[in-house]
Parts: C-alpha cells; structure tokens; sequence
C-alpha cells in the first residue's frame, strides 16, 4: 500500500511554510508481514543493545539468572499494580528502610561488586560509628560556629579562640538526646525530604555543612587511621574489594599540635591501607583522587596542582589523578581553566565531576571540556545525553560515567530514577559504573542501595544477572589499576561470583 500524503502549505503574515512531501510506504499483508515476530526482532535488537547483553552465561548462571529474574519480575509487577509500592522510584529517605527488607536487595547485597569508583572518604563512613566510635572518644569538643556545628579533638580548648569549645560529653549531661540531634548533623536522611528540602539549593546548603561539621574532627591523626579503615571495612562488608576515593590533602595533627604536611599524610593513608589490606588479603586496595574544590583561586589551584604532580611520583601506585568538587554551578567550570589543566594532562590523569546538573547550555557544557581534556571517567555525568556529539566521543574514547543514582535523587537533579537521563545511553550500550558518591549522608553504608535503585529502576524487566555482572567487571576494567592489576583483581572477583552464583542456586529455588 502506498500512501501519497498531501503536501501542506502555511501563510503567516509574509512567511509561507511549506512542509516536506513524505511518501510512507508500508505492508500489513500477513503472507509477507508477521507483526509479532517484527516486534520481537525490535526488542531482542534493543536487548542485545543493552550493557551487558553481550555477555555468554554459563549453564549455572542461566539458572541463576532465572532466579533473579523471578525475584525481580515480583517486584516489578506489585508495582505495576500499584505504584505506591515500588520502592526503587520513591524518595531513597523514605523507601530506603523498606528496601532493606527487599527480597531482591538482600540478593544485590550478596553480589561481588568489583570497586566503588566514586566515594569521597570524607563522606564514607557511616554516621552510627563516627557517633558511637568517635565522638565518645576522650578530648572531642564541639561548638556552633556561624551556624554549622564543629567538632574538633583539643587538649586545652583554652588555646583555640576560634570557637566557644564544650566538650560533647557536658552537651550529653545537659541533653539525653544529643547523639540523635548530632546525628542528624551528620546526614541528609530526614522523614519528609520534600518539606525540609524544598529546593537545590536548600539541600545542597545542609549537604556542605555536614562536610564542615566533621572535617576537624577527622583531621585528628588517630581518628583519621579509624576512619579511613572503618571506610574500606564499609565497602569490604559489601562485598567490595577495591576503591578510589576522592579527597583532599588533611592537615592532619596531634592533641600535642604537631601538623602532618602533605607527604606525612600520603605515608599515613597508605600504611592504614596497608594494614587493611593485611588483615583482609583478598582486598585489592586503593587509589587517591586529588580533589580540589572549584572555588578555589587560579593560584591556589596551581599551587595545589604543582604539589600533587610532586607527590604522583612519590607515590605512583596511590595517587590516581585529580578531580574538581563542589556543586558546578560554583566556582570554575573547565573551560575557563582548561589551558591550565592541560599543562597537567601529561603527568595526572583526570577524573573530571561533570554534567551534574539540570541546566542545558551552561554548566552541562563541563562535559565537552572533560571529555575534550581526556577525563579517564566522568562522575555522574548526567546532562551527558543532551550532547549526542559529545556522547559519541565520549564512547569513542571509552570514557564511562560514574552513575550514582541515590545521590541524583537525594540533590534534586530527578525526583524518579526512573526518568534518568543514563537509561538512554545504557540502551545504546555505553558504559557506566555503579557508584555511591556520599553514603553516609544517604545513611547508607556500602554500594548495594546504588546497585538495587540503578537495576530495578533503570533497567528493563528481562534485564538479569548480565547487567548485574559487567556492572562488576566495568568497576575493574574502568578502574585506575594498571592492567595487570586488573587481570588479578578480576581472577579474584571470578572466585567470588562462581560462589555467588552456586548460592543463588542453592538458596533461592
């Protein structure tokens, strides 16, 4: 059947608007044309487009993927049935204690995620443990400066004027609920996320002071060492064995006011992951991610640049690159900066924050300058889909985005993970790795809530233990690691999904 449709013609006012003639030509004849099995070829085109289709499965992981698939499919039709229920598209603060209880989320927790490639460690440790492992530590004060809470070890709180220093066991005399109020300076996570954070710039605001409430308190030697490997225990109990996290040079210092300078403090993290490493051999290890805030002077940028150059050769197997932090809409973007970052390019790798952002044309534009400057990953990435061009260089170059759903929910960039800009770029087979930004500011600990929201809300219903398994191998194949650290990260990995999968198959028939 051919169909001629007329070529229509518009005057306004002395512009004549004139459409293109289409001429559609299609056959419904059933001897010719099977509907159905058109249909299927469709959609089994777009599965095979999808990360981690092209995966063979073993016989056994056939069997699990069924399983998991069953699970999963549950899920999915009670939400098909009624919305109100499915818990992957609710606000993560009021789902998150729900999805504890999920049969498909205790699976996740028992998947072998490879790496978390996107923590900045100052926001990874969970807020029970700083409260009941830090802040009832001898010499810890605090006090209210502008607004923000600080907490800070002191030996004579006489010798700092900065604050009006009390020490936090006279604020627990005076208020049995101290440690939840101070908790909640410590996360996001609150009852009704909506009323409290009305807009971006509201919970971005409490989001920084959290960083600020702690940062002194962390900077405590002693406590840096608890924190640091309280933070790999973190991920290492979810069934992660590497990371690279994100941060900057601590001053860290002693009750006695000595100051740890920068080397000191490289020494000092590697030794405590070291001594992780030690007690849990099967831990791969860590790279350091400089991370600078954008705000900061061209000079002092420079000067931040040069000592990091310097301390990438001291420790060649530690420091991994250099980012910029802080909400995009502050500070610099890159291309007012790029002729500097590229002076740097030959000797840091780059793991560029961009795109994190709902505006288009504007500071989504730190896509192109990340991908122009040869970003080994792009962190979340989430205005990547309004620039087809970039997105095609980007996957040319192999560049994956570090997609941290939980954190895209939780700062307003979306309200449902399911509407997120990535799905799209996923369908088309771009690489992305599953990543948890700030946990302890989600009262989370670990990656499984990112792995539970990104597979149940953004991929398809028939999408299994595929795209469960290159959301692993995409944490070691994208990772700093050189390749044949990769190689023996991956050997160790396998040993662990085989179990995985042999429990899947024993426990869940």
């Amino acid at each position: 059947m051919i169909v001629d449709i007329p070529v229509p013609v518009f005057r306004i006012g002395s512009i004549i608007v004139i459409f293109v003639q289409l001429t559609v030509s299609y056959t419904m004849s059933s001897e010719s044309y099977n509907y159905t099995e058109e249909r299927n070829k469709i959609l089994q085109e777009e599965r095979m487009k999808f990360i981690g289709n092209d995966l063979i499965l073993t016989d056994n992981e056939m069997k699990a993927n069924e399983i998991i698939l069953k699970v999963k499919k549950t899920e999915l039709n009670e939400g098909y049935d009624n919305e109100s229920t499915f818990l992957a598209s609710q606000h993560f603060f009021k789902a998150k204690n729900k999805i504890e209880r999920s049969e498909m989320f205790n699976i996740i927790k028992k998947i072998p995620k490879g790496g978390s490639l996107h923590t900045h460690y100052l926001s990874g440790v969970s807020a029970d443990f700083i409260i009941n492992n830090i802040t009832h530590r001898k010499n810890i004060y605090g006090c209210d400066l502008n607004g923000v809470f600080k907490l800070r070890f002191l030996e004579d709180a006489t010798n700092d004027t900065t604050c009006n220093w009390k020490k936090l066991e006279d604020y627990r005399k005076e208020n049995s609920n101290f440690d939840d109020w101070l908790r909640k300076q410590l996360i996001l996570d609150v009852e009704n996320p909506y009323e409290e954070y009305p807009t971006a710039d509201s919970v971005w605001a409490k989001f920084k002071k959290i960083f600020s409430t702690q940062y002194d308190m962390v900077c405590y030697k002693p406590v840096f060492e608890i924190f640091i490997y309280q933070l790999l225990n973190e991920l290492y109990s979810d069934n992660v064995i590497y990371t690279e996290l994100r941060g900057t040079f601590m001053p860290l210092y002693e009750l006695n006011g000595k100051i740890y300078n920068s080397k000191e403090f490289m020494k000092i993290f590697i030794n405590t992951v070291e001594r992780f490493k030690k007690n849990f051999p099967d831990f791969v290890g860590v790279r350091y991610i400089h991370s600078i805030y954008r705000g900061l002077t061209i000079e002092n940028l420079t000067l931040q640049l040069d000592e990091l150059t310097k301390l990438k050769k001291l420790f060649p197997n530690f420091v991994a690159g250099f980012d910029l932090i802080g909400r995009e809409e502050e500070g610099h973007c890159l291309f007012e900066i790029h002729q500097l970052l590229s002076k740097y390019s030959e000797n840091l790798k780059f793991y560029f924050h961009a795109g994190e952002t709902n505006w288009f044309g504007h500071t989504d534009l730190n896509i192109i300058d990340a991908v122009l400057l040869n970003s080994s990953r792009i962190g979340h990435g989430f205005g990547l889909n309004k620039h087809p061009v970039v997105t095609r260089l980007a996957k040319d170059k192999n560049i994956c985005v570090e997609l941290c759903p939980i954190s895209n929910q939780v700062l307003m960039l979306i309200s449902d993970p399911r509407n997120h800009p990535m799905i799209g770029l996923m369908a088309e087979g771009f690489p992305v790795v599953i990543c948890n930004d700030d946990p302890s500011a989600w009262g989370t600990i670990g990656l499984s809530y990112d792995w539970y929201v990104a597979f149940m809300a953004m991929t398809s219903e028939n999408d299994g233990i595929r795209v469960l398994k290159q959301f692993a191998l995409n944490s070691i194949l994208y990772s700093a690691m050189e390749d044949e650290e990769k190689e023996a990260a991956v050997r160790i990995w396998e040993k662990s999904w085989q179990e995985f999968i042999d429990y899947i198959i024993l426990h869940h028939k």
